[in-house]
Order: structure tokens, then C-alpha cells, then sequence
């Protein structure tokens, strides 16, 4: 019975945890957590050389572990983080977002990411603070876009956000999100844009 009640722990706990941080994002005005320093030096240094095993780009840690990018703390998933994804059909992929960037359209995004998207809310993937470290980071593959990547996010067009999220991603585990309205998937867009910035 031990075993039983220690494995419903393991997963009760992260679950509250996340809530409750999800929930805390909604109450403060301000940013919760501490977001990466952004550099603009640092993406034209070049590639980093990576450690054994992560050839394909940079090594993302938690907060508090050491990172083998710059030997120091990281809270940021990959980055630049490259990806194969199909190109949104023309019409699609020439978009411009039709909404204004207004603080109430960016909350309505905030409140979208973090709790009233389905199948999911976007934080248990691409987390609390967009990074692409969120609950389930670990568990897909290719990890979940890292939308605080300035180097990455600046060549999706927003027409390209808007079907991907519509439609999902294929060769990944990102859903289609077809029960959104087209204004709710632009809120999303402003809001992942905001947090890029």
C-alpha cells in the first residue's frame, strides 16, 4: 500500500505545484519568475560546442542547475532552437495578427496559455514562462518551442503561429486547438509575442 500511496504523491505534487505557480502568474501584475537575460552578443558568438549526446544544439537546465552552455544558472529551453516544421499554406502564412497588442488582448492570451486553452493549457509544455520547460518538457519530442528565443521566434511569421496552433504541428506533440475562435488564437499570438519580448 506504501508503494501505492508514494507513486500517487509523486504525481499529486508536481501537479499542485504547477497550479499553484499557474496560478500565482494570474495575481501579480509583474513577472513571477526571473526571465533569461537577453544578448544580443551572445547569439553572434556563434555555435557553442556542445557536450556528448547533445550535438543538436544547446542543453537546457533548470533553474538552480548548472548549465553546460555558460557554466553557470539557465532557465531557458533550447536556443536557437531549430525545427523542420511544414510551412503554413499561402494564405496562412502571409497573416498579419488583425488585433491590436492592447494590455486587454494580451491578458486574454495570458489567461489562454496558462489555463483555458483544451486539450491543454500551452504552460504544461512550453511553461511558466514560455522557455519550452514545462511540466511535460521531458516527456516530447522534439522538445516544446522555447518562445523567449528572440533568434528563433523572430523568423516565425505570425500568420505561421496562427496555423500552427489551429492546426497542430506535425512531427511533434504539439494538438491542433480547433475549438479556439480565430480572435482567441490572435491573443495567443500577441501574448507568446509579448513574452518574447
Amino acid at each position: 500500500m506504501n508503494g501505492v500511496h508514494s507513486r500517487l504523491w509523486s504525481v499529486f505534487l508536481p501537479m499542485a505545484a504547477g497550479f499553484l505557480c499557474a496560478t500565482a502568474v494570474c495575481w501579480f501584475s509583474g513577472p513571477v519568475f526571473a526571465e533569461p537575460a537577453k544578448s544580443p552578443a551572445s547569439a553572434q558568438d556563434g555555435p557553442r560546442s556542445s557536450p556528448p549526446g547533445h550535438e543538436n544544439g544547446p542543453v537546457a537546465a533548470h533553474k538552480g542547475e548548472p548549465s553546460l552552455n555558460e557554466g553557470g544558472p539557465e532557465i531557458s529551453g533550447l536556443c536557437p532552437q531549430p525545427r523542420r516544421t511544414p510551412q503554413a499554406p499561402d494564405p496562412y502564412y502571409t497573416m498579419k495578427n488583425p488585433l491590436e497588442p492592447s494590455e486587454r488582448n494580451i491578458l486574454a492570451g495570458k489567461t489562454l496559455f496558462h489555463f483555458d486553452t483544451r486539450p491543454t493549457p500551452c504552460r504544461i509544455c512550453h511553461g511558466l514562462t514560455g522557455n519550452g520547460l514545462g511540466l511535460m518538457f521531458k516527456q516530447t519530442t522534439p522538445q516544446p518551442r522555447n518562445f523567449t528565443c528572440y533568434v528563433t521566434m523572430k523568423k516565425i511569421p505570425d500568420g505561421q503561429m496562427f496555423w500552427i496552433i489551429q492546426n497542430g504541428s506535425p512531427g511533434t506533440d504539439m494538438p491542433a486547438y480547433k475549438n479556439l475562435e480565430d480572435d482567441q488564437i490572435w491573443q495567443l499570438v500577441l501574448y507568446i509575442r509579448h513574452i518574447e519580448e
